[in-house]
């Protein structure tokens, strides 16, 4: 300590970063309540992260503020309505069918192993991009065929609409239900 104190003080000590704020410790803590939902967006589909041009960054900031008043849940819809945000935001022109395929497989997939209902199955349905994505209980997964996966499904009347499905057979469909 005494050597330290003998040394000549010809410069000022130097900031690792001279810009970084004397406050960020709550920008970290903000930051790090967030990277679930970050990671819950782009670890699932990376290819949002070319929607935008400060990779993601800002998409992801709308999209925050979007869900925050929509009071979205990170639960098994929460790529869902990820993807209904996207579908209705600027970055719809360029949101391509394999992006929101990944979406809504995600939340089918979430939903599989979360369900602890009486239903085998789920169907998600998004209008205007036309992908319906089926998802089975592990326990039924591997039993094929699955005839409602082959039938004719009505049109949803909802952006984005889902269904449990109660048999593999095609009375397994009963109704769209709304997000």
């Amino acid at each position: 300590m005494e050597k330290l104190a003998r040394l000549p003080a010809k410069r000022p000590a130097i900031q690792p970063f001279p810009d970084y704020p004397g406050n960020a410790h709550s920008f970290v803590q903000l930051d790090a309540r967030l990277m679930p939902y970050w990671h819950a967006l782009f670890d699932i589909c990376p290819s949002l992260l070319k929607l935008d041009a400060c990779e993601g960054i800002e998409l992801f900031r709308h999209f925050m503020r979007w869900a925050y008043r929509q009071r979205v849940p990170l639960n098994w819809t929460f790529h869902l309505q990820a993807c209904r945000w996207l579908l209705a935001s600027e970055y719809r022109d360029r949101l391509t069918e394999e992006q929101v395929e990944a979406l809504m497989i995600a939340s089918a997939a979430r939903w599989a192993v979360s369900d602890d209902t009486q239903a085998l199955g789920v169907v998600l349905s998004c209008r205007d991009s036309g992908v319906r994505v089926f998802e089975w209980k592990e326990h039924v997964a591997s039993r094929l065929p699955l005839a409602v996966e082959q039938e004719e499904l009505p049109p949803t009347p909802w952006d984005i609409a889902w269904c449990p499905l109660a048999s593999r057979g095609s009375t397994g469909f009963r109704r769209w239900l709304p997000l």
